[in-house]
């Protein structure tokens, strides 16, 4: 059997049968020769590298001065589980074997569980990379300790489905003060109106803060969380 250069790896069998005179049919046996090509770690795989790290201006990017996260893990989709170091780095080797002609994606997923107390990650979780053969990958994940600004939200604030035009002046409010320092934002509905009200009055409001806080495009990325719709707190 000749392995020639565009061969993927992966099992092979190479046949061999005796055959009679000018007729060529099978006159023995047939026997069979499995052979087992590995993937080189040079020219075929794709190692991943890269870091956890506190992100502490919220701009998804390690800059000066922003250490590493230790302890922190990572999850493939194949059940693989890595853990940063001391400096919160890591390194997978040879994951997966890219397709040789167009190359291929590479989903990593960190485990918020295992960030310290506070912490939320500031770049996309999971985040996926474009592979290709021989090449290495970096993949870097950033998580900043942020304050929760929390809304509470009843049928007051709404005309229908929308917010009231008289509530608008306090999302511009509750923009102002969640600019001044890195935040996550939740929204909580109190209300008996039902649950589908109650979501699309989430989703209206969401849609309301996320165009205000796109018109300045020097903010850190806002994280939005809803609250299950419950009942009104009680009064103190």
């Amino acid at each position: 059997m000749s392995v020639g250069a565009g061969v993927g790896d992966g099992e092979f069998v190479n046949q061999a049968f005796a055959v009679a005179g000018s007729t060529e049919t099978p006159a023995s046996n047939v026997a069979e020769a499995r052979v087992q090509l590995g993937a080189d770690p040079d020219f075929d795989c794709t190692d991943v590298i890269g870091k956890v790290f506190d992100d502490r201006n919220v701009n998804g990017v390690q800059d000066r001065g922003e250490p590493g996260l230790p302890g922190v893990r990572l999850a493939t989709v194949n059940g693989l589980l890595i853990t940063t170091d001391a400096e919160g780095r890591y390194h997978i080797t040879c994951p997966m074997i890219p397709n040789a002609d167009r190359g291929s994606n590479f989903i990593l997923k960190l485990d918020t569980r295992s960030l310290p107390t506070g912490y939320r990650t500031t770049t996309a979780n999971p985040d996926t990379v474009r592979m290709t053969r021989g090449k290495f990958v970096k993949l870097n994940f950033g998580a900043s300790l942020y304050r929760v600004v929390r809304l509470d939200l009843s049928d007051e604030a709404f005309a229908g489905d929308r917010p009231a035009d008289s509530y608008r002046p306090k999302l511009a409010e509750l923009i102002a003060l969640t600019a001044e320092k890195p935040s996550v934002l939740r929204l909580a509905y109190h209300g008996a109106e039902g649950r589908g009200v109650a979501e699309a009055r989430l989703a209206a409001v969401r849609a309301a803060v996320e165009r205000l806080w796109r018109q300045d495009r020097r903010r850190y990325r806002l994280t939005i969380e809803e609250e299950a719709p419950g009942p009104a707190p009680a009064a103190p």
